[in-house]
């Protein structure tokens, strides 16, 4: 299995994105149901998130070798200082107001959010900033811990280095249009994906493409993100003649 590209903090600051969207979505639209909690994105991340991004270290690095498992640690740590929150706030906030949008195109550059918008944002990266310490210290022990010879109950690398790596799908398909079909699926509803990015780790650990046995997250989260004319166009003719082809079998 390919070693992920996207990194811890990257999928932190996706996370944290999708999860601030969600929530505000639900008090907008359901007001009746659900009232603003100034204190919630505190609790969500000393809380939820941070349990949940300790079982992503140890699901993102179960299936690599020990070479893979150090770089995806080291790599991931190294971003907490290249991605600290001062240095990420301009693309966290663009980030944000993409997948806000999403799967629309935005009206406007992000920089043109209104003023409720921004103080909206502004609060859930205050309690990002805040813990931002405890996803890194996290990290850091998840390090110290492949080290020492172990890694939560996940870790026995002397038997994981003699497993069989998952077959994957083979398909006819380019990264691109895998990705744009998966895109359609989503956007349908078909898929039942909390987030993006468990569909992203999905593609990469189950197909390949017809240039290459590995397809990597990042490639399919640029083309899932940005369809590619090519593609669309791909599944246009695809989607008319399987439409086709049901009508042929009701008349079976």
């Amino acid at each position: 299995m390919e070693a992920p590209q996207i990194f811890l903090v990257e999928e932190l600051e996706l996370r944290i994105s999708i999860e601030a969207v969600e929530y505000k979505h639900k008090f907008d639209n359901f007001w009746e149901q659900y009232k603003f909690d100034p204190d919630y994105f505190n609790r969500f991340m000393e809380g939820p998130l941070l349990s949940e991004f300790v079982q992503t270290i140890y699901k993102r690095t179960q299936h690599l070798n020990n070479n893979e498992i150090n770089k995806y640690l080291t790599v991931s740590l190294s971003q907490f200082k290249t991605h600290s929150p001062k240095l990420r706030f301009e693309a966290m906030k663009e980030q944000y107001y993409r997948d806000y949008w999403y799967p629309n195109v935005e009206p406007d550059h992000y920089s043109k959010m209104s003023e409720y918008e921004n103080k909206y944002f502004g609060h859930v990266f205050k309690w990002y900033e805040k813990h931002f310490h405890l996803f890194q210290e996290a990290t850091e022990q998840a390090l110290q811990d492949f080290k020492k010879g172990y890694l939560g109950s996940f870790a026995d690398f002397s038997i994981q280095a003699q497993q069989e790596p998952k077959a994957k799908l083979k398909t006819n398909l380019t990264v691109k249009e895998i990705a744009y079909l998966f895109r359609v699926l989503n956007d349908e509803g078909i898929i039942d994906a909390k987030h993006k990015t468990d569909i992203f780790n999905f593609i990469a650990e189950s197909f390949s493409s017809k240039q290459k046995e590995d397809v990597s997250v990042n490639s399919i989260k640029n083309a899932f993100d940005t369809p590619d004319f090519n593609a669309m166009d791909f599944w246009f003719e695809k989607f008319i003649r399987l439409r086709d082809n049901v009508k042929k079998d009701k008349q079976k």
